[in-house]
């Protein structure tokens, strides 16, 4: 593999100042800790998002490194965005792992959904990274880069990029059980070129079904390419990861991994990994330093903003899916 195909796809970051879109509970300073990822692997390259959770760990989907990184693949992390760009090479194999994946994930089709969650090991002093000044549209080292960072006209990217080397959000978590509704506004970043863009819910509801362990709403601008970004509520919390984008159409699997109905909706679905026990269960196993809270994110329950819902209010809510208990994904890895 190479790295310069990596370089030459992230290029196109250093062409445009940053810039943000504000609205009255979300800004762009909630978005600093997310990333734009290029993952390359031996049959392909995919493009996602990850949000930094700690100084050494990013959180993203699985779908996006499975099975591209199975064996080996270089991940490109654009850490800074905009005329002045900054970037991370990771790579991963066997003998340096930086990917994990809950062992029960296995990637095709969507069909086991419930652990689509996935870190990302980032070792700030051993990875290796390039600096790109786009106005003189020259490479700099990593002590000419911070040299033009303290120009006054980068002063917002120099906020970003202070931001991004200190990042421990609070992870906001919740139980598993019955079916229910998430009562807070969402929002998503779209990070592009010239700076931080992002998507919000409004008024949508969102509704945790137990056997998918996901949250599913009406998509609000998730596209292709977002995937694995940090889903964050008013304050900058993070409830979970972009999963997937369904287009109006739903294919329920049973145990057995048989497709059993396929769904035609109206709407244009958008489905995120949550922050469940399961998988706060996976990140705290992974990331020793985690489990006692001493160092990496806050590991906070959602308390107060989770509204349990009855099986009517779900069907209200979407008449085109079937009864919650009738939705399964495909079988936990043995």
């Amino acid at each position: 593999m190479k790295k310069l195909f990596l370089l030459g796809l992230f290029c196109c970051f250093a062409v445009a100042s940053a810039a943000a879109q504000d609205t009255p509970a979300f800004f762009a300073e909630d978005f600093l800790n997310q990333s734009v990822i290029l993952v390359q692997g031996d049959k392909g390259a995919k493009q996602c998002h990850a949000v930094r959770i700690a100084p050494k760990w990013y959180l993203t989907a699985a779908h996006c490194v499975r099975p591209l990184c199975d064996k080996q693949c270089l991940i490109k992390v654009q850490l800074l965005p905009g005329v002045l760009q900054a970037s991370a090479l990771l790579e991963h194999n066997a003998a340096s792992p930086h990917v994990f994946v809950p062992r029960q994930y296995r990637p095709g089709n969507g069909k086991n959904i419930r652990y689509d969650l996935a870190l990302l090991r980032f070792d700030p002093a051993a990875e290796d990274f390039s600096f790109y000044d786009g106005q003189t549209q020259t490479w700099l080292d990593e002590k000419g880069f911070l040299a033009v960072l303290k120009k006054g006209q980068y002063a917002e990217q120099r906020a970003q990029w202070e931001a991004l080397q200190k990042a421990r959000p609070r992870l906001l978590s919740v139980t598993d059980g019955t079916s229910r509704q998430l009562v807070r506004p969402l929002a998503v970043p779209d990070l592009r070129p010239n700076g931080i863009y992002f998507h919000t819910s409004g008024e949508r509801p969102f509704y945790f079904f137990t056997q998918l362990r996901h949250y599913l709403g009406q998509n609000f601008g998730v596209k292709r390419g977002m995937s694995g970004a940090g889903v964050i509520v008013p304050g900058g919390d993070v409830v979970g990861v972009v999963s997937a984008s369904l287009n109006g159409t739903l294919v329920l699997y049973d145990q057995n991994d048989t497709a059993v109905s396929t769904v035609q909706a109206p709407l244009d679905y958008f489905m995120f990994t949550p922050l469940n026990q399961q998988n706060v269960a996976f990140i705290r196993a992974t990331v020793s330093s985690f489990r006692d809270g001493s160092a990496g994110p806050r590991f906070v329950p959602m308390m107060g903003r989770v509204a349990a819902q009855t099986e009517q209010t779900l069907q209200q809510a979407f008449p085109q899916l079937p009864a919650p208990q009738e939705i399964a994904s495909s079988p936990e890895a043995k």
